[in-house]
């Protein structure tokens, strides 16, 4: 069994992770809202589901559960502790806009436009997304805060252990 990562290591490692997945979401958000340029709605999906990706990706770091190099939502999913609000979200969806889908060519049929998203489907993602950014932010505050309150205590215990006291000197009468 491999040595656990500290927790400050793992917060960190975490917090960057969903950085990322912050920024992935309003990469997706820019992408819909400057349509007249002719950006994709496929783009869009696609930084959505990284978003979801990455956000899940920054729990099973803090937890330290190894995942597979999959760009495969339910998967992840799975893979979360039992309880956490994230798995209530229904993103295993999203996985179809993954890297495979940002190319035509990867596509079951590569000549079959009706398989790309539309700005419907982009919309509806980013919206997913969005939501599942929000469980996941509750999720890691929610480890955060139990992380510092057992910190605390064994601070606490350790404390009164070498000072059984409480630091309060005896009467020397």
């Amino acid at each position: 069994m491999a040595p656990r990562t500290s927790e400050p290591i793992r917060r960190r490692a975490a917090e960057a992770w969903f950085e990322d997945a912050e920024s992935d979401l309003a990469n997706a958000r820019s992408l819909s809202r400057h349509r007249e340029e002719r950006t994709a709605p496929s783009g869009a999906a696609f930084h959505a589901e990284q978003a979801v990706e990455k956000g899940l990706k920054s729990l099973l770091l803090y937890y330290e559960i190894d995942y597979p190099p999959k760009h495969d939502l339910g998967l992840l999913t799975s893979l979360l502790p039992d309880g956490l609000p994230t798995t209530e979200v229904p993103i295993a969806g999203l996985t179809v806009y993954a890297v495979e889908q940002r190319y035509v060519a990867g596509a079951a049929n590569p000549m079959s436009l009706s398989e790309r998203p539309t700005w419907d489907d982009a919309d509806e993602a980013i919206s997913i997304a969005a939501q599942a950014l929000a469980a996941i932010s509750v999720d890691l505050a929610t480890a955060f805060a139990r992380a510092d309150a057992e910190s605390i205590a064994e601070d606490t215990a350790q404390t009164q252990r070498s000072d059984p006291t409480g630091g309060i000197a005896p009467d020397s009468e």
